[in-house]
């Protein structure tokens, strides 16, 4: 067997290894997620492992022990951070990156290399939102997904390419819709603002107006807001109002200019511009083809 990404090093270097490699076929590299490499490894000495311009993304969990890791994302500077127990990684491996664990306290890892025809929009979308070094407030089910899909090519059987995409997908979704950091940095002014869009979408709200209403500088509601949210204040409402005039053109016999008026769009013009750029067709269209 090759190298696995955790390099082969002396039987007293690491104990518990446990690593798979997986050739994937053409049909599932073409349209699955699927694992290139997995594994858990405990150390007992310290050891550095560099790798650079892997067509591959790679995530792991640090489940004991501390280290350091160093990344250079594509198109950034280089960053050097301390990775501590229960910390996670989630990398793009076309950039260059190592780790070492310390020497005092070596540490245990869980990893997969994964690759998939989704894999870079993912990465963008958790990109978005938090940093590559991350804490989660899903470690226990993301330490399951890791350590089944080492189960499933250990054990492999003609549902194994599905149930590891499965899994990769599992993985994606817990990284990227929360992190402990994230959830404990949502402020009740921001949830309230949320609730406050929700009810009022279909009137004039801006940014001046939030600000004034919630006590919070608009440039920083703002920031704040796509951090936690993903989306802008005025991308929310928008796809608020497209969603509202999407309901009621299936299920009323509104008129198109009627409709804009209840979602809050005085201008029918812009209001079929907003909604064809979102939907990719017209009112109109939509209404017929729903």
């Amino acid at each position: 067997m090759s190298k696995p990404f955790f390099q082969k090093y002396k039987t007293w270097e690491v104990t518990n290894t446990r690593s798979v490699i997986n050739t994937p076929s053409s049909f599932t590299r073409e349209n699955f997620f699927h694992i290139q490499e997995a594994g858990y490894l405990k150390s007992l000495k310290p050891h550095l492992s560099r790798r650079s311009g892997l067509r591959s993304y790679l995530f792991f969990i640090v489940l004991s022990g501390s280290g350091r890791v160093s990344f250079c994302e594509p198109g950034s500077s280089l960053l050097c951070v301390p990775a501590q127990t229960g910390d996670c990684f989630f990398l793009d491996c076309s950039g260059e990156y190592t780790h070492i664990s310390t020497e005092d306290d070596p540490w245990e890892l869980l990893w997969i290399h994964f690759y998939g025809p989704q894999a870079a929009a993912y990465y963008a979308c958790f990109r978005e939102q938090q940093n590559w070094h991350f804490r989660s407030a899903h470690l226990a089910e993301l330490t399951t997904a890791i350590q089944n899909i080492i189960r499933f090519h250990e054990e492999p059987h003609d549902d194994t390419d599905l149930l590891t995409a499965q899994q990769i997908v599992n993985i994606l979704t817990l990284v990227c819709t929360g992190s402990g950091e994230r959830n404990e940095l949502l402020s009740d002014k921001l949830k309230n603002i949320l609730h406050y869009l929700d009810e009022h979408y279909t009137e004039k709200i801006t940014l001046d107006l939030l600000a004034e209403q919630f006590f919070i500088s608009k440039y920083y509601l703002s920031r704040e807001f796509k951090k936690q949210f993903g989306t802008t204040v005025i991308q929310y409402v928008l796809t608020k109002k497209i969603t509202s005039a999407k309901e009621l053109l299936r299920y009323s016999s509104a008129s198109i200019e009627e409709i804009a008026q209840l979602c809050g769009i005085d201008d029918a013009s812009y209001f079929n511009k907003v909604f064809k750029k979102m939907e990719g067709c017209t009112a109109s269209e939509y209404r017929k083809q729903w």
